[in-house]
């Protein structure tokens, strides 16, 4: 065996060593509960309370995105993985998604099914709307374009109650605004095509253009709608910046001011 073959099978066997030495269970999602709360199956190695105040926002926030958005509700399930702890969490995406970035949750999508890992810590409830959200889009509308399905995740991460209010994102907008003199441009993020390509000011103009979308008036909803309607039915449809610019008028006005808006509304709240 030459010096490189030799090198490459030491290192070969240092990494298949490292696998075996974790615990199988540190190396397999865990399985041992299960509670079912409409379309999420939930499992973990550890008691789930079966009314625990997280499940129950999950599931009141199935019924608010389905009404809000005019869908009807799917009954494929999603299943969630909920792990007790970081370090365990992490070995098993590092093992099963060595590409995925380093983050708390994620939602993945295979052929066969919909799924959602998460870590159980101070940021679950967090994690999991955003996660969930995305689970139950794509149980509805499978092709729902990535700036759309980020900027709906980003609108119901945030707690209820505060009418999909992403405070760090407005924050961040509102600053480009005043420093940069940052204008909106949907039609880019129309053709982003990988979650690894979007920034956080991509994720914050996402989540801009949804809050207009659902928060502004009944015509932006109904636009919105009518969008999700036709892509579900047709599987490609006219890009919502089309329709709004044929509909609305000019987007990138009209989000400034939402903006402008959504933030002195902010203020009069804290006061």
């Amino acid at each position: 065996m030459g010096p490189v073959r030799f090198l490459i099978f030491l290192f070969s066997v240092v990494l298949l060593s490292g696998c075996l030495s974790l615990p199988k269970s540190r190396l397999s999602p865990p399985d041992r509960n299960t509670l079912v709360r409409d379309q999420l199956v939930i499992h973990s190695d550890f008691a789930l309370a079966a009314h625990h105040r997280v499940f129950e926002e999950l599931t009141a926030q199935r019924t608010d995105l389905c009404r809000r958005l005019a869908l009807s509700p799917s009954d494929e399930p999603i299943h969630v993985y909920l792990f007790q702890n970081a370090e365990r969490f992490d070995d098993f995406i590092r093992l099963h998604y060595p590409k995925f970035p380093d983050r708390r949750a994620f939602f993945v999508e295979t052929d066969a099914q919909l799924t959602i890992y998460a870590q159980w810590g101070d940021r679950m409830s967090e994690d999991l709307r955003h996660e969930t959200t995305h689970g139950y889009l794509h149980s509805i509308v499978s092709n729902i374009p990535l700036w759309l399905d980020e900027g709906l995740a980003e609108f119901y991460e945030v707690p209820r109650g505060r009418q999909g209010l992403n405070r760090p994102h407005l924050t961040r907008l509102l600053v480009r605004l005043d420093r940069e003199h940052w204008q909106p441009d949907l039609p880019r993020l129309e053709q982003l095509r990988s979650a690894a390509d979007m920034t956080q000011d991509d994720y914050a103009e996402a989540w801009a253009w949804v809050h207009f979308l659902l928060q502004s008036d009944p015509k932006s909803l109904g636009l919105l709608r009518g969008y999700l309607a036709d892509l579900r039915r047709d599987g490609d449809t006219t890009p919502i910046s089309s329709r709004m610019a044929a509909f609305l008028g000019d987007g990138n006005s009209l989000l400034t001011q939402h903006l402008h808006l959504a933030s002195d509304q902010q203020t009069t709240h804290k006061n």
